[in-house]
């Protein structure tokens, strides 16, 4: 994905109020993401560029670390007084804090802005990163399809664990995997990373089952052979390989449960890159525990992260008494592709610099607010009103 500046020349704006801004995370910087090598140099010359213009249109704060409590976040939102917080996903902004705040904006490097609480009143203006991460992790959640049925972490853990002796040889019966060919793909969201898983495997000739709230008609128009289904449960029970690719909100908490994990065929894979609320992992542990299923799994994301001990524990221990399940688990990395990291980082900025420059609601055309803000935008009296008038 190319992203395109306007200028990348820099402009002093004259402002009679110049606007608090505060950043939870250094990582958002110049001097992080921004001086990243692993990032290609065009990209990271953008986010210095644009970095140098926030500074220079607003006062700026930020918070020296990169996963700041929710505690200090607060305490620093009061002391503070920010009329913009840029954030992350680890971010958490608790709705009784923003109420009782100065904040018109909020801007988070993400996608997803569940880690967002609203107000009452939910007039904070909140813009997020779309359009950039769905190809990567379309492109990761492939990879841990295919190495989930390959069994390439356990036949990894053989070798690295000495275990591959020479009575064995290439004779691994014992480890025999599958491939893709014949399986039956069931997608559960199809917004841009489940099109785009799509568009990476139709040529495969695979069989592509999927659920979405509506039907995509013209999506489907380019490949004619995907097939809609109306019921989630028929997803669940007619697909050999189920991927979650919905939004975290109050109708998806939860909503991978115990009704649909047992509709799952034997030696079915259950792979998460979305959010991991989504899955109740409490009932698909105690079903696995309790031999009531029997599915492989691969996910990015968990309920708690970073994963705790004690859910680990029950992981291992289901490993150690089923063996046959392959399990691939990963801390929250789908979308850690550099490049992707750094145009997330320069729409975050761009975003928030032209929320400072802007004047009325045409001025927000181009600013990624999220989708229900963006239905409600004309019909809201927003805060953003009040610094308006300021400058």
């Amino acid at each position: 994905m190319i992203i395109k500046f306007k200028s990348t020349k820099i402009l002093v704006m004259s402002m009679t109020y110049k606007p608090k801004v505060f950043l939870t995370s250094n990582v958002f910087s110049d001097m992080e993401i921004g001086s990243n090598e692993a990032i290609s140099e065009v990209i990271r010359k953008d986010i210095k560029n644009l970095w140098q213009e926030l500074d220079q249109i607003s006062n700026l704060k930020v918070f020296k670390g990169r996963f700041p409590s929710e505690d200090q976040i607060n305490k620093r939102v009061e002391e503070f007084k920010p009329d913009i917080i840029g954030c992350h996903l680890s971010h958490f902004l608790n709705s009784e804090t923003l109420e009782n705040s100065n904040v018109f904006a909020i801007s988070t490097s993400t996608v997803g802005y569940n880690h967002i609480q609203r107000t009452h009143k939910d007039n904070i203006i909140i813009t997020h990163t779309p359009g950039v991460l769905h190809e990567t992790v379309a492109d990761y959640t492939i990879a841990i399809i295919m190495a989930n049925l390959r069994n390439l972490v356990d036949l990894h853990n053989y070798i690295w664990d000495n275990q591959w002796t020479p009575e064995d040889k290439w004779d691994l019966d014992q480890s025999l995997s599958s491939v893709i060919t014949g399986k039956v793909l069931g997608i559960v969201g199809l917004g841009e990373i489940g099109k785009e898983i799509i568009r990476r495997l139709y040529p495969w000739g695979i069989k592509i089952l999927y659920y979405d709230i509506n039907q995509m008609n013209e999506f489907e128009q380019d490949f004619p052979s995907i097939e809609f289904k109306e019921n989630i449960e028929d997803v669940f029970r007619d697909s050999d390989i189920v991927s979650i690719h919905v939004p975290l909100n109050k109708y998806t908490e939860k909503m991978v449960n115990r009704d649909l994990l047992k509709l799952m065929k034997k030696n079915a894979l259950l792979v998460n890159t979305a959010r991991g609320p989504v899955l109740d992992l409490d009932s698909l542990l105690d079903m696995l525990e309790t031999n009531e299923i029997s599915i492989n799994i691969a996910f990015d994301v968990f309920p708690i992260e970073p994963l705790n001990s004690k859910i680990l524990e029950r992981f291992k221990k289901i490993k150690q008494q089923r063996p046959e399940i392959r399990m691939i688990l990963i801390p929250h990395n789908a979308s850690a592709d550099a490049d992707t990291r750094g145009k997330m980082n320069i729409l975050f900025l761009q975003d928030m610099i032209n929320i400072i420059k802007s004047s009325s609601l045409e001025d927000l055309d181009e600013v990624h607010i999220i989708p229900e803000h963006k239905k409600q935008l004309k019909d809201k009296q927003w805060r953003i009103f009040n610094y308006w008038d300021k400058k």
